[in-house]
C-alpha cells in the first residue's frame, strides 16, 4: 500500500535487535522513529546509537509520550508479555520481537489486550513479509519441485564461550535455542505446510522433540520432527552452542529447493539472494532475488499497512494472531517433549493473573 497512515515509533529497549529495526525504519515508507525508552539512559550513547530520537527514562515514560503511535519491543523474550499488554493498555499500537511470549498462554493474553484495546498487535518474523518469502512460496505453489514431502531447515549458532549470565544461556531470560532461533524454522516449516494447501500456514499433527540441556538447564541444541497430514514431514533444528549450515530444504517429487539463511531475506541493508533448485536429474536452477529494501522495513511497513485497513492484525503471510499462536503451541509441545520450562513462566502466570 503506498497510501498507509505513517506511524512514529518508540523503542522499548534499545539493544542490538533494536538498532536492526530503527535502521529499517529510516527505509520504511510509513515509520519514523520518534523515541526510545532504556532503562538507564546514561549507561550508553543512546542519542547516537538512534540519531533524532527522544531518549525517556524507563518504559513507562516512552509509553506516556503522546508524540509515539506505535512501539517496537525488543527486551529479553520474558519481559514481552508484561509491556505488550502494558503499550496495549497506553493506546499504542505494538510489534513484539519474536517470540512474542514465552508460551502459548502468554500469547493470547497478549493479544485478548490488543482486543479490548482496539490497537494492532503482531509478532515480528521480519522475514515473513519479504519477497524472498514471497518467491519461495510462489515456486512451491507452480510446482517446480513436484509434490512436497519433506521439508529440513535449521537455524544453528555457535557462542564463543559459556556463559551463564548471558541471556542466550541464562534461564532467567528464556535462554536457549528453541525460543530464540529454534521458532524461525518451525514457522517457515508451517508456512511451506500451508502453501501446499492454499492456506496461510498449517499445523502439524504430531511433534517429537529432542535436545540437549547444558549445564545451566537451556537446550543448546534440540531438533524437532513435524508430522502434518497428507504424509508432510519438517525435520526442525536449531542451537545456540553449535554451528550448523541454516539452510531451508524443501524436498518434492521432482526435485528439490535450498535457500540459505532465509530469514535474512536479501541482508539487512537490502541485496541479492539464491534460491537453488536442483531436479531429480541433477540439473540445477540459480533464482536470484534481488531488493533494495532494508530487511526490517517490512514488518514495520506492514504494521501500518494494517492500521490503516483497520486491522489489529497482520495481513498475511505476516504473522496474523491464529499464525503466532499455532507457532507458540509447536514451541510449548517442543519444550515439553525435551522437558524444558522456565521458573519465569510462573512469574509472568502470577503477575497475569493479578
Amino acid at each position: 500500500m503506498t497510501d498507509s497512515l505513517k506511524l512514529r515509533w518508540g523503542i522499548l529497549g534499545p539493544g542490538n535487535i533494536a538498532r536492526a529495526f530503527a535502521g529499517g525504519l529510516t527505509h520504511s515508507r510509513t515509520g519514523i522513529l520518534v523515541a526510545i525508552g532504556a532503562r538507564d539512559p546514561s549507561s550508553q550513547d543512546y542519542a547516537a546509537q538512534f540519531p533524532g530520537a527522544k531518549v525517556h527514562s524507563g518504559y513507562r515514560e516512552l509509553l506516556a509520550d503522546p508524540e509515539v503511535d506505535a512501539i517496537y519491543i525488543a527486551t529479553p523474550h520474558p519481559h514481552h508479555v508484561k509491556w505488550a499488554i502494558t503499550a496495549a493498555r497506553a493506546g499504542k499500537h505494538v510489534l513484539v520481537e519474536k517470540p512474542i511470549g514465552m508460551n502459548r498462554f502468554e500469547a493470547e493474553a497478549i493479544f485478548e489486550a490488543a482486543r479490548s484495546a482496539g490497537t494492532f498487535m503482531g509478532e515480528a518474523f521480519m522475514y515473513r513479509l519479504h519477497p524472498m518469502t514471497e518467491r519461495i512460496c510462489a515456486l512451491i505453489t507452480e510446482g517446480v519441485i513436484g509434490d512436497v514431502r519433506i521439508i529440513r531447515s535449521n537455524f544453528g549458532y555457535a557462542m564463543p564461550s559459556f556463559d551463564q549470565g548471558h541471556r542466550i544461556y541464562a534461564q532467567a531470560l528464556g535462554g536457549g535455542g528453541i525460543l530464540d532461533v529454534g521458532c524461525y524454522p518451525v514457522s517457515m516449516a508451517r508456512l511451506i505446510a500451508g502453501t501446499i494447501h492454499g492456506a496461510p500456514f498449517a499445523e502439524p499433527v504430531e511433534i517429537r522433540g529432542a535436545a540437549y540441556l547444558g549445564p545451566s538447564g537451556v537446550d543448546e541444541w534440540a531438533s524437532a520432527l513435524l508430522s502434518f497430514r497428507d504424509g508432510l514431514i519438517a525435520e526442525v533444528s536449531c542451537s545456540v552452542s553449535v554451528e550448523q549450515d541454516n539452510m531451508l530444504r524443501v524436498f518434492g517429487t521432482k526435485g528439490r529447493l535450498e535457500v540459505k539463511d532465509f530469514w535474512f531475506g536479501t541482508g539487512h541493508e537490502g541485496g541479492q539472494s539464491d534460491i537453488l533448485i536442483v531436479g531429480n536429474d541433477g540439473n540445477e536452477e540459480r533464482i536470484t532475488v534481488r531488493e533494495d529494501r532494508w530487511l526490517y522495513s517490512f514488518e514495520a511497513d506492514g504494521v501500518a499497512d494494517a492500521v490503516t485497513l483497520g486491522r489489529q492484525e497482520f495481513v498475511a503471510p505476516g504473522m496474523t494472531w491464529a499464525d503466532t499462536l499455532g507457532n507458540m503451541d509447536v514451541l510449548d509441545r517442543w519444550r515439553a517433549d525435551i522437558g524444558l520450562s522456565y521458573p519465569v513462566e510462573r512469574d509472568n502466570a502470577a503477575w497475569l493473573e493479578q
